[in-house]
């Protein structure tokens, strides 16, 4: 089962991926952080934009509550320059490899031209680059708050980094 991220296009101004910064970074994990607990618990996703504001200072948006699979971004102000999504993976499941970001989440950051970070029931905390199509993990498991039933290895050894082709080999030969 692959897991599905967004359900929208998020429209950006040309060139605005820029690289990522550790401003970036702090304000996804702050953002994910908050929302962990209550992803778990409910276990669905909740998803967020961070974006630059007119003056150019980063913003995050409020997050909105998605399903189990899939979570539709919250429109960003007019004003605001679309750079990364945020988005939780909800609870552990032991035959779902929700431990790393999907073929989905890539693709859809890719062609959003978007930077994009995940959280894992097992608080890993991801980040995904959309123009290379490669993930890499920023912490490992317990960085952030993860699901008190979460198992180590259930879905097999989990790396810390990955192309799209490493993430389609891992999640259909599944």
């Amino acid at each position: 089962m692959i897991r599905c991220l967004a359900s929208v296009l998020i429209l950006l101004l040309p060139g605005a991926l820029a690289a990522q910064s550790a401003a970036e970074v702090d304000l996804a994990k702050a953002a994910l952080r908050a929302l962990q607990a209550q992803s778990i618990k409910g276990n669905r996703e909740y998803c967020g934009l961070i974006g630059r504001d007119r003056f150019g200072g980063l913003i995050a948006s409020e997050a909105a509550r998605g399903n189990r699979a899939r979570c539709r971004y919250p429109d960003p102000p007019s004003d605001t320059v679309v750079v990364a999504t945020f988005h939780t993976h909800g609870a552990f499941l032991r035959n779902y490899d929700n431990e790393v970001p999907s073929v989905l989440d890539v693709m859809s950051e890719m062609l959003n031209g978007t930077h994009g970070y995940v959280s894992t029931p097992g608080g890993r905390f991801w980040f995904v680059d959309g123009r290379r199509g490669t993930i890499r993990l920023i912490c490992g498991p317990k960085c952030l708050p993860w699901d008190p039933r979460y198992v180590e290895g259930v879905t097999g050894p989990i790396a810390s980094k990955y192309t799209l082709d490493d993430l389609k080999q891992r999640q259909f030969q599944r």
